[in-house]
């Protein structure tokens, strides 16, 4: 529905670009004559009413795709701007990701009765107007689509760990822990020699230090299977 700046006072004008230069509505962009501007909105996407060529196929044409980038840009918005990202962490978050949507299409998966999973209906029909009115039911043998979801969805996990493996994340990861490991080390023994500890201190390090580093790894790994 077109709609116009029915305040008097806009009217007067003049042809030219842009909103209403008092109210900064939308307006046509067209004019009524030579001196004043129309004052209906134009259609959506477009600069002009549907008097002024709004209606013509060229116009809605492109006054769609203009409505089709402003919603691909908010779709940017909603999903997110482009990141910086390393690689091995990319790949390591979509392994995470696609393993998280795997555990979850398997509860639902599961609670599917049995006939569900491999018989459905495929298709409704409207019937008409008759003596007996209603909507022919169509059912046949086929995979439930979360059943089809669950199997693509571990496919692409599948698909994710090789390419993981491929790019030697594990390799990586171990190499990194190693660095940690030597660091940390080196921090310990670092704060241990300014302890000015005794022989019997001492003496208990070699003991406390592991065990404390054991609990805390035995920690982790719990926290990182749960």
């Amino acid at each position: 529905m077109t709609t116009s700046c029915t305040n008097q006072a806009h009217a007067p004008a003049p042809p030219g670009h842009g909103p209403c230069p008092t109210c900064d509505r939308p307006r046509c962009n067209g004019s009524t004559t030579p001196t004043s501007r129309c004052r209906k909105q134009p259609i959506k996407g477009a600069t002009v009413c549907r008097t002024h060529g709004g209606s013509a196929g060229q116009v809605k044409a492109a006054a769609e795709r203009r409505q089709d980038q402003a919603r691909a840009a908010a779709a940017v918005v909603t999903f997110g701007l482009p990141r910086e990202v390393d690689p091995h962490g990319a790949l390591l978050e979509e392994l995470h990701r696609t393993a998280g949507a795997v555990a979850w299409l398997e509860y639902v998966v599961r609670d599917l009765e049995q006939g569900e999973v491999v018989w459905g209906v495929t298709e409704k029909v409207r019937k008409g107007s008759g003596e007996h009115p209603g909507t022919d039911t169509t059912k046949a043998a086929r995979p439930n689509v979360w059943v089809q979801l669950y199997q693509q969805e571990r496919k692409h996990l599948v698909e994710v760990a090789k390419a993981c493996v491929s790019a030697g994340i594990e390799e990586r990861r171990v190499r990194l822990a190693e660095s940690q490991g030597v660091m940390l080390a080196a921090v310990v023994r670092g704060v241990l020699d300014r302890l000015d500890l005794d022989d019997r201190q001492r003496g208990l390090v070699s003991e406390v230090v592991p065990a404390v580093f054991r609990a805390h790894a035995i920690e982790a790994g719990a926290g990182g299977a749960a």
